[in-house]
């Protein structure tokens, strides 16, 4: 697989997290921003996309199973194992 084609395989699975989030979901500085996130993944800083969408956590309640399937996946394709294991643990206690 190229490179390129593993970024699209990346976005498309932060992307699939970020359609999963609910309406009305609380933004901080701390946590997750949609405009960072979305700047972050429109430059293919995929790893810092991926990061601002984990900080959902800090100010809401878990998205859900299939989110954090998603964001599995997406590490597990950044070769980013302790992520992946995070994000097992999120989606365990969901």
């Amino acid at each position: 697989m190229s490179i390129t084609q593993k970024w699209k395989l990346i976005s498309e699975e932060l992307l699939a997290a970020y359609k999963l989030l609910p309406a009305g979901i609380i933004e901080s500085d701390f946590g997750y921003s949609e405009e960072d996130f979305l700047q972050y993944l429109s430059v293919n800083e995929l790893r810092l996309a991926m990061e601002e969408l984990d900080g959902v956590m800090e100010n809401n309640t878990s998205p859900g199973t299939l989110f954090w399937g998603h964001m599995i996946k997406a590490a597990n394709l950044m070769n980013r194992p302790e992520h992946a294991t995070k994000y097992g643990q999120f989606k365990v206690a969901t």
